[in-house]
C-alpha cells in the first residue's frame, strides 16, 4: 500500500460541506475529484463506493472482481470508514455530495458507473482508457508481440508485463480500454461462446 498523502484542505473543515457559493463549489468539487484520482492511482483502487472504501484494489490476480478492504493510515486521522469521513476533524461528506461528485467524475470520464441502476460504486480512471491503451500499444510494440493472440491474463498478469502500470489492471477497465485500440483499428477482440474476450490480436 502506498502511503498517500493527502492534500492540506483534507483537514479544512468545510472541505466536507458543499459551498453555498457556485464557483465555490465548483472549486470545491474540483478538488474532490482530484484528491480521489490521486488517492485511487496512488493505491491502485479500481473500484470505490460511496462510502469512499475501495471494493477491488492492488494487483487482480485472478482477474475476477475481488473485494478487499481499504487499509487506512489512522496517523492521517483518515477513518476506515473511508476517505469521506476524516476522524481527525470530525467531518464527513453527505451522501448526496458524493453522489454529485460521482455524477461529476462519470461526466468527466474519470469514473463510470458499476451497471446503470447500480450507481453507489464507480471504476475510477485514474488514468484515461486512451491512456491505458496507448500503454499497452507501446508494450506489445515494443516486446514484438504485434500479430500474436494475446489472452488477458498474458496482458495484465504476464511476466513481460511485470513492470508496467498496467500489470494486475482490473478485467473491465482493461476491456475498456482494448475496445480503445479496436475503434482505432488497432486490434481484434476474440471471443469464445459466453461472448467473453478469450484473447486479443494486434494489428
Amino acid at each position: 500500500m502506498s502511503q498517500y498523502k493527502f492534500p492540506q484542505i483534507y483537514n479544512f473543515p468545510p472541505f466536507f460541506t458543499k459551498q453555498p457559493n457556485e464557483q465555490t463549489w465548483q472549486a470545491q468539487l474540483n478538488n474532490w475529484i482530484q484528491l480521489i484520482l490521486s488517492y485511487c492511482k496512488a493505491n491502485k483502487v479500481w473500484i470505490l463506493n460511496n462510502k469512499g472504501e475501495a471494493l477491488s484494489q492492488g494487483n487482480i490476480e485472478d482477474l475476477e472482481e475481488s473485494i478487499t478492504s481499504l487499509s487506512i493510515n489512522q496517523d492521517d486521522g483518515i477513518s476506515k470508514d473511508g476517505i469521506f469521513v476524516n476522524n481527525k476533524i470530525q467531518r464527513r461528506l453527505e451522501p448526496q455530495v458524493i453522489n454529485e461528485i460521482f455524477q461529476q467524475m462519470v461526466k468527466n470520464n474519470d469514473a463510470f458507473y458499476i451497471t446503470k441502476k447500480d450507481q453507489s460504486s464507480v471504476f475510477i480512471n485514474f488514468y484515461r482508457p486512451e491512456d491505458w491503451a496507448s500503454m499497452i500499444l507501446e508494450w506489445i510494440e515494443s516486446t514484438g508481440q504485434n500479430g500474436t493472440v494475446l489472452t488477458m491474463y498474458e496482458i495484465s498478469q504476464g511476466d513481460l508485463s511485470l513492470n508496467k502500470e498496467f500489470h494486475g489492471i482490473h478485467p473491465v477497465i482493461l476491456e475498456t480500454a482494448l475496445n480503445v485500440l479496436v475503434k482505432r483499428s488497432r486490434a481484434q477482440l476474440l471471443k469464445d461462446e459466453d461472448g467473453k474476450i478469450a484473447g486479443v490480436k494486434i494489428v
